[in-house]
């Protein structure tokens, strides 16, 4: 029995296609023959064929111990199968029946321990070429060292199965949950230490309520909570149902009002910088601003295409966009028909401006309010910047190959990106306006798996991903952007984003659906079972 070369490079391939790793796969069909293999063995050779084999060379290395090499079976040990025979053991057994070859003459590396890792590391850095300085190999060992320290987040608290959640964002120990039926929860945390380990413990909870209704879009009886929004002063919080009715609670859960005029989901609430108006976005396109003291609907938006853009083309089941903001106490931007982004003011029932550039329905916004720059994300996957005035943006960043599902300001000059394309990538938007110098600093592409969700930290040093196999990385931007400050950054080198912690959830059929940070602590809200808060 012999294999190729060739041959298993081919299974390797079909290895990674299976598994979804769809970029690394291009990388090895580039640089090999598998397509001619593919060609001709496809039918042939079935899924999983790989690990079929390496299963198959376990079993025969264990096989092995029961045979005495005068080919007599050795007497049955009952304990040594009740033993998980793992691939680890196959090989250090095989390693020990046959040796591996040692390399002799000047090419041989000896003593490869800790003791002597000192003269390894001045041995590779006599060999770095002349174009790289001596700092730039201290920074590249700095880099190493970074990433190796990054851990595993502990779980401090088990949430109940929720759909979003935030904190709030003044009392550090109060976090609100939405719940797959029609409450929310207000929980009161309180941190205590047991064997060394911080552990947070439930205080008090308070119930936000919404009833029971026939959902607009299911026709089913129920109202899921969709979505729910603080106030800056963390006095109140509004929430949303899928039957489009809105309610604001204060803090102590106690029910303030009640606002019914939405009739389909609520997808996005929020507040403006006085904590006097919000304004509300649903399904089918409807923005609503309204009154917080009253509860009176101060505007009401309905982007039409025909309207706009003065054609009658309209398709009525486009989704302008899910996301709003406020660039001003009185001023804030909605999306519109065609990937357009309107500027409307509390006083003006007709936008007062429009900026134009995307073509597709608007993921993210986000406004920095020190630079007033806005930021903005579409799915045509691209993001754009837009100043002032100006209806056209000043940047625009390509890269990304699927939705956007997080945008995020990291300082005046950087937003850091994720998609559903499995990569994070930060961005560099220039310090002088007039100067198209945008490009892409660093990014990270972990194992191609789809990111659903994305949170920066209240400090801004750390960015979480969450992603759809259930699996949380936090990403550490303090490192990078020292790195960055460093001179780190070559001509046409993208660096990576250093990674300081991940956590996994237990059922590998979870998807993340939501991230909160909350100074090192952060939330997280899954697909199906409970959530965590994980430190």
């Amino acid at each position: 029995m012999s294999i190729t070369s060739e041959e298993l490079n081919y299974l390797i391939w079909r290895y990674l296609q299976e598994t979804g790793n769809e970029l690394s796969a291009l990388a090895l069909q580039e640089e090999t023959r598998v397509l001619e293999f593919e060609k001709n063995y496809k039918e042939n050779i079935p899924v999983g064929t790989l690990v079929n084999l390496v299963q198959r060379g376990i079993l025969y290395t264990e096989s092995e111990l029961l045979v005495h090499p005068n080919g007599k079976v050795k007497p049955i040990d009952e304990n040594h199968f009740s033993e998980n025979f793992n691939l680890v053991q196959a090989l250090q057994i095989d390693k020990e029946k046959y040796p591996a070859l040692v390399s002799k003459g000047r090419f041989e590396l000896e003593k490869l321990g800790r003791e002597d890792s000192n003269e390894l590391e001045s041995t590779e850095s006599a060999g770095v070429s002349a174009d790289h300085t001596e700092s730039d190999v201290r920074m590249d060992q700095d880099h190493d060292e970074e990433e190796v320290f990054a851990k595993t987040l502990n779980e401090i608290f088990k949430l109940g199965k929720a759909v979003c959640l935030q904190w709030n964002p003044v009392s550090s120990n109060i976090l609100a949950i939405g719940e797959h039926d029609s409450t929310a929860k207000l929980i009161e945390l309180e941190t205590t230490t047991t064997d060394d380990q911080i552990k947070l413990i439930e205080k008090t909870t308070h119930e936000l309520r919404h009833p029971f209704a026939t959902s607009a879009t299911t026709g089913k009886i129920t109202n899921q909570l969709t979505c729910l929004s603080w106030a800056h002063d963390g006095d109140s919080i509004a929430t949303g149902v899928e039957n489009g009715e809105l309610r604001l609670w204060n803090k102590e859960g106690k029910l303030q009002n009640v606002f019914n005029f939405h009739k389909s989901p609520i997808i996005a609430i929020h507040w403006n910088s006085s904590n006097t108006h919000f304004i509300s976005t649903d399904a089918d396109n409807i923005t609503i601003l309204w009154d917080v003291n009253s509860g009176v609907v101060l505007q009401h938006f309905e982007s039409k295409a025909n309207q706009i853009n003065g054609n009658n083309n309209n398709n009525s089941n486009q989704m302008f966009g899910v996301d709003t903001v406020w660039v001003d106490t009185d001023k804030f931007v909605i999306p519109g028909p065609g990937g357009n982004l309107l500027v409307y003011t509390m006083s003006d029932s007709r936008p007062i401006g429009k900026l134009v550039g995307h073509r597709g329905t608007i993921s993210q916004l986000e406004f920095n309010s020190e630079t007033k720059l806005l930021a903005s994300a579409a799915d045509d996957n691209t993001i754009r910047v837009w100043h002032g005035g100006n209806g056209n943006s000043i940047h625009c960043f390509y890269g990304h190959t699927q939705t956007i599902v997080s945008l995020k300001w990291v300082n005046n000059d950087m937003l850091i990106s994720a998609s559903m394309d499995g990569s994070v990538k930060l961005w560099d938007c220039g310090k002088k306006l007039q100067e198209i110098t945008g490009n892409l600093i660093a990014e990270t592409i972990v194992d191609g798996v789809p990111i659903f969700a994305g949170a920066i930290s209240d400090d801004r040093e750390r960015y979480a991903a969450g992603f759809m196999d259930g699996q949380v990385t936090v990403f550490n931007l303090a490192a990078l952007l020292k790195r960055y400050s460093k001179g780190k950054k070559h001509k046409n080198h993208v660096m990576s984003i250093p990674i300081c912690g991940d956590f996994q959830s237990a059922h590998s059929d979870d998807s993340v659906f939501d991230l909160s940070w909350k100074e090192d602590r952060l939330a997280i809200a899954y697909s199906i079972n409970e959530g965590a808060i994980v430190q």
